[in-house]
């Protein structure tokens, strides 16, 4: 009984929030960032956490 209420709390989840893409996870690089005041800075896409040199 409880496997049947967990998929149809699943689906119905499902409805509502999308799914996380895990393609949209990895770095990007620029050669000059404002935040790092001109220099070259890399971004998680995971997590946005901003790295600067």
């Amino acid at each position: 009984m409880f496997g049947k209420l967990e998929a149809l709390g699943s689906r119905i989840l499902s409805r509502f929030v999308p799914q996380i893409d895990a393609a949209a996870c990895g770095w990007k690089h620029w050669d000059s960032c404002w935040q790092c005041k001109g220099k070259p800075c890399s971004v998680d896409g995971c997590t946005a956490k901003l790295y600067c040199g």
